[in-house]
């Protein structure tokens, strides 16, 4: 189903680039970029020297450039997003920033066609930066989160804005390093009298040593001198993060309100901490995250304020995979939440999309694989409490997923519930 960001117009109207599957085949897609003067029924396509996916095309507004953004991997969904220019007078194109261990998303052309702005996911806050044609990525902002930019004729970019402790804002960003500037006021009212709670970014050891970014959120009037239990959040993806977010799913004030302390791990796999760490989970999607999140529990509960055995975990997607893994293996978790859990990995065929297939092959001609990461071979190891839920319309993690982990967890006489939609 395509967007407006499939498709774009010459600012004189004479030309038009598109997004199209080049592949007439199979079950795999190859996304290209087509360009094609307007009225005509020739398009060309321009990028079909790149197996992976090619999208995005947006003419600079002096219309002498067409950017766009490539991956390099097939079947790949969290490769490295490339910014490309292309200069529509030589009709050659190059890599910009090639060194930058960052994805280019969320852009827009500056009005002088010198450069465009990017919301990029960065080290757990999606932060803007301009990235110019001639030279390297310029930071703007730095703390909290920031995404839905757009800029004016005369430069003036505007962006949503939030963080932990605030739903999205509008606010205009500076292009000297200044503070943003709100705009709305909307939810002022709602919140005048709500008491949130704190958070703070914490670092620990993870899997091969490597240095693992978490969030840790603080319940309102937090006391370190009391003990409080725990929810650690595992997020989807796995090439995801959990970034400075007003989550409207995984709301971390809820959670406090509660009286929770709340934990958000980004664990091997995860983006915006650059290309080999997003790339070290494929195609073992266990191992690692695994003894992250392991790593993640034994860092909190030696906090002395955190009550060991009052901690619970869970997520949905990838991270209701990942919480199925938790119920086969060793973990200090009294309960699980389990929701659109990818639990077995042969049926994961059945999906929108087979994560593992295209890149790494079908499960006959590598079982090694799926005998190694499905959580449902370890089934027989199930004895935590879990409340499992799922919805029929979900088609990139079919609804049978959850009917099988929990005809298991009911098998083997764990208490469990099921919540389907």
């Amino acid at each position: 189903e395509a967007g407006s960001g499939e498709y774009d117009v010459s600012p004189d109207g004479s030309m038009l680039a598109f997004v199209a599957n080049s592949r007439t085949g199979g079950v795999y897609e190859n996304l290209d970029v087509y360009l094609m003067k307007t009225g005509s029924d020739e398009p060309e396509n321009i990028t079909s020297d790149n197996e992976a996916s090619d999208w995005m095309p947006m003419f600079a507004p002096d219309g002498r450039s067409l950017a766009d953004v490539r991956q390099s991997i097939p079947g790949f969904y969290g490769d490295q997003v490339k910014l490309m220019v292309r200069d529509l007078r030589s009709e050659k194109t190059r890599p910009l920033h090639e060194n930058w261990d960052r994805s280019a998303t969320g852009l827009v052309w500056a009005p002088d066609s010198k450069g465009r702005d990017g919301a990029i996911d960065d080290a757990a806050t999606r932060r803007v930066y301009c990235l110019p044609l001639q030279g390297d990525p310029v930071r703007l902002t730095d703390a909290t989160d920031f995404a839905s930019l757009s800029i004016s004729g005369d430069g003036t970019l505007g962006a949503r804005n939030q963080s932990a402790v605030y739903p999205p804002r509008i606010v205009l960003v500076p292009k000297a390093k200044k503070a943003v500037r709100r705009l709305d006021q909307f939810n002022d009212d709602v919140l005048a009298d709500v008491d949130m709670g704190t958070y703070k970014s914490v670092t620990y050891s993870g899997a091969d040593g490597a240095e693992i970014q978490m969030w840790v959120h603080f319940p309102p009037g937090f006391d370190p001198d009391r003990k409080y239990p725990l929810l650690m959040a595992i997020h989807g993806g796995p090439h995801g993060a959990w970034t400075d977010l007003f989550h409207f799913r995984w709301n971390s004030q809820t959670f406090s309100s509660w009286g929770y302390v709340t934990a958000w791990p980004n664990f091997h796999g995860s983006s915006g901490f650059g290309q080999a760490f997003t790339d070290s989970i494929n195609p073992d999607w266990l191992t690692k995250p695994y003894t992250d999140v392991i790593a993640a529990a034994d860092w909190l509960a030696n906090q002395p304020w955190i009550d060991s055995e009052r901690m619970v975990a869970g997520g949905g997607s990838y991270g209701g995979y990942l919480s199925s893994v938790l119920l086969g293996r060793e973990h200090p978790f009294k309960a699980l939440v389990i929701h659109a859990a990818v639990y077995d990995m042969y049926a994961q065929t059945s999906a929108d999309f087979a994560v593992h297939q295209e890149r790494f092959g079908p499960y006959w001609e590598n079982p090694e694989i799926y005998n190694t990461i499905s959580p449902h071979l370890y089934a027989a190891n199930f004895d935590t409490p879990s409340l499992v839920i799922h919805g029929q319309n979900d088609l990139r993690v079919p609804v049978g997923q959850a009917f099988e982990l929990f005809r298991a967890l009911q098998t083997n006489g764990v208490e469990s519930r099921l919540v389907y939609y």
